[in-house]
């Protein structure tokens, strides 16, 4: 009677097992990553450092200041070179097409880039001392994007395009007759918003959903302005130009959102 028992108990778990292999199973989610969709809009914040090259400020125009050791004309206030931090954001829009990618971005950054310097002129006759200065206090790029994904998740890309910047110079002669007195000067400033290009490169890496952070390198020139301070004290109608030259360098590092494209699919089987 025992086995008996024993021996129905067995069979009933086995019909129930029997049965249960014939239910439908729910399946569970299964998430593909398929890699980074770089494609949509985004915006971002970035900062970075830039350094303007070393420029030479050449005078030139009527002032009778002619440097001794060469006795030339025009001469120059040498080696400016602004340099400084800068900060702001961006916003762009990219088109992923299977490993490639083409975008646009804009961005604005509150700059502090600025440079002086003095020069102390032996001359014939009273001595003299020129006196050249720049600084930049904002710095804007619209550029467009063309790049590579050489991984899931890296983006390389080479960017050029529209520079424009807010850019201050400011010049001076000042000729000492009877030190400290000060004999003629020419002074010279501008202020105004300057067009230019940039071209650059960088990388980009997703680390999230739809977060990125990226670095890039732009070189920029906003040309050769030319600024002219009529001569004062006393009045008179000589005058001074000084030739400026603004290019430069930008180093920057930023922080992505990005509203489309981005996380992973999930599929259902």
């Amino acid at each position: 009677m025992k086995n008996f028992a024993m021996a129905a108990l067995f069979l009933a778990f086995g019909t129930v097992a029997v049965l249960a292999a014939d239910l439908p199973v729910k399946a569970r989610p299964v998430v593909i990553d398929p890699g980074y969709n770089w494609s949509g809009f985004y915006v971002g914040v970035n900062g970075g450092y830039a350094w303007n090259n070393a420029n030479d400020v050449v005078v030139s125009g009527t002032p009778v200041i002619t440097v001794s050791q060469s006795g030339a004309v025009p001469f120059a206030v040498g080696g400016l070179r602004p340099e400084g931090y800068l900060v702001g954001g961006q916003v762009g829009w990219n088109y992923q097409f299977g490993a490639g990618l083409v975008g646009i971005e804009g961005d604005f950054d509150f700059a502090d880039i600025k440079d002086s310097r003095n020069v102390d002129l032996p001359v014939l006759g009273p001595a003299a001392r020129t006196s050249a200065s720049e600084k930049i206090d904002f710095f804007g790029t619209v550029r467009g994007r063309l790049g590579g994904i050489v991984s899931q998740r890296l983006l390389l890309f080479a960017t050029g395009g529209l520079a424009y910047a807010n850019v201050k110079d400011s010049a001076n002669i000042n000729e000492f007759f009877n030190a400290p007195v000060i004999g003629r000067q020419f002074i010279a400033n501008a202020s105004d918003l300057r067009f230019g290009w940039t071209v650059g490169a960088g990388a980009e890496w997703a680390f999230a959903s739809n977060w990125s952070v990226k670095g890039e390198y732009l070189y920029y020139d906003l040309g050769s302005p030319t600024i002219t301070g009529s001569q004062t004290n006393p009045v008179d109608t000589e005058f001074a130009t000084y030739s400026f030259s603004t290019r430069g360098n930008i180093v920057k590092a930023g922080l992505n959102y990005r509203f489309d494209g981005g996380g992973p699919i999930v599929a259902r089987y």
